[in-house]
């Protein structure tokens, strides 16, 4: 009797488990591609990363970037320990020189400003700043700001403010602590000095998006399929593109966003705690191939967003430069200019 109630038993929970297979095959099979509106894709640069991490002439790659793959959307960091060194003098000779070649090039910018801008470790705060406390620190970020909206307003093609870059999420980067009231009052700001829309964006593995979106005009998520950390080595997130789409779908009606977009999508290996040129060739392609590229491309249009800034152009240059790797680069020219 109980061989027999241990079967059944067992039979339940295999019939569980197929009829969940089944559920999960199919919500992954969902497409939310428009068939009637083409995916607008850009890229993020970031010249302090391709500098002083890859060791090349951010000129030339943000060069090549505007006039050999044909992006027409960038979105630029501002890295604050870049544009004031010094206290009180600010040196915003590189960003004009960037905002106006792609003006030339008809090609929009979103400048992401800010502590806390895109690349690691997320908050590139001038060395001065760690000497002040915590009050005189907000009021030299939010001196900072000013500076850069009325400054940078004059420029047409800049399409979008990003205040911050995930500014909620504690779980990542080397900054202080998460505070919502303090970036509603840096949002405040920048809407106060000029009438272009802000973006605030946020992990799309790891949060709700809820009080990022609450503050947005824009909301912006980030989507990356492998991961690693020194607990658990390598992650492969397993959901599927619907997740994306209902979260989005979801936020988009309950706050009334202008619209939601990806901030960043991965096209780069996931760094495995040291700068990625200390990483084997070998190790980086097996964490990030040119199939991975390709579906992540797919993948990002199966999630029904139409508009989506790849993250690792910097990476596809190094490798055609440094490593006479040209696959990656050629790939990508291919999303413009097909």
């Amino acid at each position: 009797m109980t061989k027999k109630i241990e079967r059944r038993i067992i039979f339940a929970l295999i019939m569980i488990v197929a009829f969940l297979m089944f559920v999960w095959l199919i919500i992954s099979s969902l497409d939310f591609s428009s068939k009637n509106k083409e995916v607008v894709f850009g890229v993020t640069f970031s010249h302090k990363y391709a500098s002083q991490e890859l060791g090349l002439d951010w000129t030339e790659v943000y060069w090549e970037i505007i006039n050999n793959l044909g992006v027409k959307n960038i979105r630029l960091a501002a890295h604050w320990d870049l544009i004031e060194e010094d206290n009180g003098y600010y040196n915003f000779a590189d960003f004009e020189w960037m905002i106006e070649e792609a003006r030339k090039k008809d090609i929009n910018i979103i400048l992401a400003i800010g502590r806390r801008t895109p690349r690691w470790p997320e908050c590139h705060e001038p060395s001065w700043l760690k000497d002040l406390s915590q009050e005189q620190q907000q009021a030299e970020l939010l001196e900072m700001l000013k500076k850069m909206v009325e400054h940078f307003k004059k420029y047409e093609n800049i399409k979008a403010w990003q205040v911050e870059n995930e500014p909620l999420l504690d779980l990542f980067g080397e900054c202080p602590k998460a505070d919502l009231e303090f970036l509603k009052k840096e949002i405040e700001l920048v809407k106060s000095l000029d009438e272009r829309p802000v973006i605030v964006t946020d992990t799309g593995e790891l949060s709700d998006w809820q009080e990022a979106a609450s503050v947005a005009d824009i909301f912006g998520t980030t989507m990356y399929k492998v991961v690693w950390n020194k607990y658990i080595g390598v992650w492969r997130y397993p959901w599927p593109p619907a997740y994306y789409y209902y979260k989005a779908n979801k936020i988009q009606k309950k706050y009334n966003l202008d619209k939601i977009i990806v901030s960043e999508l991965q096209a780069e290996p996931w760094s495995t705690g040291k700068n990625i040129t200390q990483m084997d060739l070998k190790e980086q392609l097996n964490l990030f191939n040119r199939n991975d590229f390709e579906n992540n491309l797919e993948y990002v249009k199966r999630a029904g967003f139409d508009e989506v800034y790849l993250w690792g152009v910097e990476w596809w240059y190094w490798l055609k430069k440094e490593q006479n790797m040209g696959e990656f680069w050629n790939v990508a020219k291919l999303i413009w200019q097909n």
